[in-house]
């Protein structure tokens, strides 16, 4: 789609006709909250988010949840701390040596949750195990030995699992796709497990294929120690209209990072921009609640997301009409609307995507499991997951302030707030299905999940 450039006048005429049209969109004063929004402040806060990384379970990321915390009580949110146990995991590396048949280094590295190898390492016959499906071990021998699996599938957990109880004494999984490979397990495992590229792997698995045997030597060098991370749920109580029979939207952003990343697009920007929403829309009256999420352990498997749709009954379930999920905001030229299956019905997803086509933006429709809208989805409620893309610095050293665009942030903020507005003020909102197919494409970020 053609990218138009607009101004605000004409901007506020757009979204009014677009209202007008909607089945699910009721009148929003676009000038007062709009103008409102401000990329400067959004830019701010990534560069307090950013000094450190924000690595789960670490120091770092606790002062990010009390530096959020304090934003959302200086403007005058109900605020709450729902803490809950990981493990503080960090890396130090690993090194991977092919003994024979000749002698040479590969680049490896440690999954997240992987435990370490003694300290003189592994050293051991290693043997190709497929995909790491329990079947796939029932014709190979890898008692003592290192299994090499390939990613697909089954999640990297389960690959390390099936291989230790057929008697492997660790893992190495190779990607399915260019490039390196970064994953987590999700939980500490019980042998050691690291990475290959595909480049990497196809090479083992051709000389285990001409008949060769492979012997290695493993070292895995990490941390390991109980901790606990935190989601710090900020709520905008309804006050317009009959308070008891107000809906609540959710929206959401996970504010945790990878270790040696600052995390600036991934995923300070989203988190940046839910602090500004929750700024503007705390001055508007508003007939629905509006709770803003900012989750913690995203990145070692939705697991603040998780722990608080888990923490809901039925009816606090039924009462949220939506939620709206910003993950990487600040660097791209196009924006993803994804819902986390093709076949989901989300009139969120649909309304944003009216949005954006008002707007002009680039963007595509698609699906992803890779951010916190997943556990929202899996218990029934329309979600939009706001993707910015593409990105080749995430996860990396390179994903720094300096790399963030102001412009992004300015729409990001303002079609996430406009939305939220709009929909908080819905005295109709229910939980509406609906769905377009079109723009469909497929979104998956590799290095986010565990399979």
């Amino acid at each position: 789609m053609k990218r138009k450039s607009w101004f605000f006048g004409v901007l506020t005429l757009a979204v009014a006709l677009i209202f007008s049209q909607s089945a699910y969109a009721a009148p929003v004063y676009t000038d007062s909250v709009a103008n409102n929004v401000s990329a400067d402040r959004i830019y701010d806060h990534i560069d307090q988010l950013t000094k450190n990384p924000r690595v789960t379970g670490f120091p770092e990321e606790h002062e990010a949840a009390d530096y959020i915390a304090d934003q959302l009580e200086d403007y005058g949110l109900e605020v709450e701390r729902q803490t809950f146990p990981v493990v503080a995991f960090k890396s130090n590396g690993a090194t991977l040596t092919i003994t024979a048949p000749e002698e040479r280094s590969i680049e490896a590295e440690p999954f997240s949750y992987t435990p370490a190898t003694p300290e003189e390492g592994l050293t051991s016959e290693i043997v190709y195990a497929g995909l790491g499906r329990s079947q796939d071990f029932s014709d190979v021998d890898v008692k003592g030995k290192i299994a090499l699996i390939q990613r697909g599938e089954i999640t990297f957990y389960e690959k390390a699992k099936n291989a230790a109880d057929a008697g492997a004494v660790g893992t190495i999984i190779y990607n399915n796709v260019d490039g390196e490979l970064n994953g987590t397990l999700g939980e500490p495992g019980s042998i050691p497990t690291v990475s290959l590229s595909k480049n990497d792997g196809e090479t083992l698995k051709g000389i285990l294929d001409s008949g060769e045997t492979v012997e290695t030597h493993l070292i895995t060098d990490v941390e390991l120690n109980p901790s606990y991370s935190q989601n710090v749920i900020g709520t905008i109580k309804a006050k317009k209209g009959d308070t008891r029979k107000a809906k609540t939207i959710v929206v959401g952003a996970h504010y945790d990072s990878v270790q040696g990343s600052p995390g600036a697009n991934d995923n300070a920007s989203g988190s940046a921009t839910l602090l500004e929403l929750a700024q503007v829309l705390s001055k508007e009256k508003l007939h629905h609640d509006v709770r803003v999420i900012f989750f913690g352990a995203e990145e070692i498997g939705l697991v603040g997301s998780a722990r608080y749709v888990q923490s809901l009954d039925a009816d606090q379930l039924d009462n949220i009409a939506a939620m709206i999920n910003l993950d990487m905001v600040g660097v791209g030229d196009t924006i993803h609307v994804l819902t986390a299956a093709e076949e989901d019905k989300s009139f969120v997803a649909d309304l944003a995507e009216d949005y954006i086509q008002t707007y002009g933006y680039q963007y595509e429709r698609g699906t992803s499991l890779s951010s916190d809208h997943v556990p929202f989805a899996e218990a029934g409620i329309p979600v939009a997951f706001l993707h910015y893309s593409p990105d080749p610095n995430y996860h990396t050293p390179e994903d720094s302030l300096d790399k963030i665009s102001k412009q992004n942030l300015y729409r990001a903020g303002t079609l996430t707030t406009l939305l939220t507005h709009n929909l908080a003020n819905d005295t109709k909102l229910s939980k509406p299905a609906k769905t377009k197919k079109q723009n469909q494409s497929s979104f998956h970020n590799p290095e986010y999940d565990q399979q």
